[in-house]
């Protein structure tokens, strides 16, 4: 965000209206709109996946379903599934939303960033209204008052602080106190007489909503309280929380009134069904969808689920879909009637930690949590999940394409390795030797081998035929952040937490030669030609793997001074402030994250603040500068015909960008 006179003027001023031009905003439905193009930065030419998902909100009359994700917020036909429209929210994630009791109104929290801000849409007109820019902590949470006029906010950080405000002035009426933990859910009572708030301790609190005194601090659970719930009459509320139990209380007086016990699991969702005689509830590690009995304390009906973790659940206005959403990245409608699925929007990825493009260029794969997903380049469209069952599954941090194409290995955080038919999609097999989480994984061309290395300080060769270990390989300091292959597959080069790079040889495994002190081992990269290595640290420095002497040293700290003293002289204040902050950006963030061209002719460097800068390295001049993912960029990849490159982030999107002539 840039820390401009406008943006400190939005910290001071409660409410400043902004009228954006968004593509497709609140549009009226028609033709399917191409998501893969909407709202990209300057330099992108394709978005793959739409954000690791963060929430949910139907819209009054049924028609629209708001999804809120780490890049935005999608707008779908809540009777079909189809995509509406996509709206650049904030400047980083969205944490909440929510529609207001007449649908004229969606309010967005922001977060995972420095955009913290509580943003008001108008549905009709596509105008935007900042309420509030100085939170503390992410707005974890929000609701409307059912009236229209008030809306509650819970803050997702220590601070825990809940606040009242007024829609229409845009003042905050009470800050609520007596909650000090994070905010995980808030509540109106329909009569809008109370608010609840669920936080990370294990009470559940009420305030008056016209004194903002508290009202009830309801003990009970022996674990955090995770959601809350009001019946239809305002008289009862339901907790539930991660002790696996559903806890109802009286309103007016705070008492106890039952307990249902739901079972081992974390309880992440509670939702009283319209008429208020049933109880419905989701769990975080379950499969299923229980309805609870609200007079008799029986479970009458289940729905069996394809996916767990449930984290929200709604009911359509008209009382005939339930709609469930899951952590993983889908959004199931169940008829309630017969329990069966209606229709899923899919596909919100999270944690893009590692992409690799086939060899072909027609496939780009990238990780997904405890999975891998499959992109068609030419379509650019979702193509595969490639999953497994496989108990204390961790997040996937390392992926490669076989020279083949026909098979990938991934690593995972629990230490295993696993390999997969890139054809049949099918799982071959796991592989174990690592004893802590994996960081890098690296085919050789030639394909015979493909080497790892983890937290547990090993580098680790294995024959990629059959599955055998080859060599284990000791780094001496710590962790080994990255391994590569040099293009003639006699050599493997690994970049270690010390910043230390070995070169080992792949036959004997006994080290070679070392480079020490390169920078922060987080990534390196052989030339095509197999005479430079680029490695990563306070700036990029290409070696001469023979000598082990430094060749190159791409500081892009150094040019931009050099750019800035220039401007100084020549150009207007706003271009000089401009490139001075992004200079002191880049000092604060080092290169963490590098690859060649196939020609070898640039290197692409991710900065720790999510900038890509693309060198040429002939004239070892800046070509190019990209930004434009919402949270931490972690891998970049070129295409095989190196006319573009591709970026994955934290934010769980995928951004294709092209390469300048």
């Amino acid at each position: 965000m840039k820390k401009s006179d406008l943006y400190q003027q939005l910290k001071k001023i409660v409410v400043i209206t902004i009228v954006l031009c968004v593509h497709g905003l609140f549009c009226a439905y028609g033709e399917p709109i191409d998501i893969t193009k909407i709202g990209l930065p300057e330099g992108a030419v394709a978005r793959l996946g739409k954000g690791g998902i963060e929430d949910i909100s139907i819209s009054p009359n049924g028609k629209q379903l708001a999804v809120g994700t780490q890049i935005g917020v999608w707008l779908y036909d809540a009777r079909t599934g189809d995509t509406i429209s996509f709206l650049d929210a904030h400047e980083t994630s969205v944490r909440s939303v929510a529609f207001s009791p007449d649908g004229f109104t969606l309010a967005s929290g922001g977060g995972l960033g420095i955009d913290k801000s509580i943003r008001l849409w108008d549905t009709r007109t596509g105008e935007q209204k900042i309420l509030s820019s100085g939170q503390a902590a992410d707005v974890g949470a929000l609701a409307f008052s059912p009236d229209g006029l008030l809306l509650v906010s819970g803050e997702g950080g220590g601070s825990g602080q809940v606040n009242l405000w007024n829609v229409i002035t845009g003042k905050r009426k009470h800050r609520l106190l007596g909650n000090y933990q994070q905010v995980l859910e808030v509540a109106f009572s329909p009569d809008s007489r109370t608010v609840a708030v669920a936080s990370l301790d294990a009470t559940l609190r009420m305030w008056d909503v016209e004194t903002g005194q508290i009202k009830h601090e309801c003990v009970g659970h022996t674990a955090y309280v995770a959601t809350v719930a009001f019946s239809p009459d305002s008289s009862v509320i339901a907790s539930g929380g991660n002790d696996g139990t559903i806890r109802l209380w009286d309103v007016e007086t705070g008492e106890h009134k039952k307990t249902f016990q739901g079972g081992s699991e974390l309880i992440s969702t509670v939702k009283f069904n319209p008429d208020g005689d049933f109880l419905i509830c989701g769990y975080d590690y379950g499969k299923e969808i229980q309805f609870w009995n609200v007079s008799t304390g029986d479970v009458e009906k289940v729905i069996r689920v394809p996916d767990k973790a449930i984290t929200e659940l709604l009911f359509s206005p008209d009382k005939k879909t339930l709609i469930g959403m899951h952590c993983v990245g889908n959004i199931h409608f169940w008829d309630l009637a017969t329990g069966t699925i209606k229709f899923s929007i899919m596909n919100y990825a999270r944690n893009a930690y590692s992409i690799a493009y086939s060899t072909d260029g027609k496939t780009l794969a990238s990780t997904s949590g405890t999975g891998i997903t499959l992109w068609d380049i030419g379509t650019r469209t979702h193509k595969m999940a490639l999953t497994h069952n496989r108990t204390g599954a961790e997040t996937i941090a390392a992926l490669a394409f076989s020279p083949d194409n026909r098979t990938i290995v991934s690593g995972d955080g629990d230490g295993k390795i696993d390999l997969w038919d890139s054809t049949t999609h099918e799982h071959i097999q796991t592989l174990k030797g690592h004893t802590d989480g994996i960081r890098s994984v690296a085919f050789s061309s030639d394909g015979k081998w493909f080497a790892s290395a983890g937290d547990d300080h090993t580098i680790r060769i294995w024959d990629a035929e059959s599955g055998e270990q080859i060599h284990v390989l000791e780094e001496e300091k710590g962790r080994v952040f990255s391994v590569v292959f040099s293009p003639d597959n006699l050599t493997l080069a690994s970049g270690g937490y010390n910043g230390v790079v070995r070169f080992w040889d792949v036959a004997t495994g006994e080290q070679k030669m070392t480079i020490p002190k390169t920078g922060n081992g987080l990534s390196i990269a052989y030339s095509p030609n197999g005479v430079l290595l680029a490695t990563t640290g306070k700036s990029v420095k290409l070696w001469h793997v023979q000598t082990g002497e430094e060749v190159l040293n791409l500081d892009y700290n150094a040019k931009f001074m050099e750019e800035g003293i220039q401007l100084i002289d020549g150009q207007k204040p706003a271009i000089v402030m401009d490139v001075m902050r992004d200079f002191h950006l880049n000092m604060m963030h080092g290169p963490e994250s590098l690859t060649f061209s196939p020609d070898g002719s640039l290197v692409a460097v991710v900065r720790g603040n999510g900038l890509i800068n693309l060198w040429e390295i002939e004239t070892q001049t800046l070509k190019k500068s990209y930004s434009g993912h919402k949270w931490l960029t972690e891998s970049i990849a070129f295409a095989p015909d190196g006319k573009t490159f591709a970026s994955g982030s934290i934010d769980g999107s995928i951004l294709i960008w092209e390469v300048p002539e």
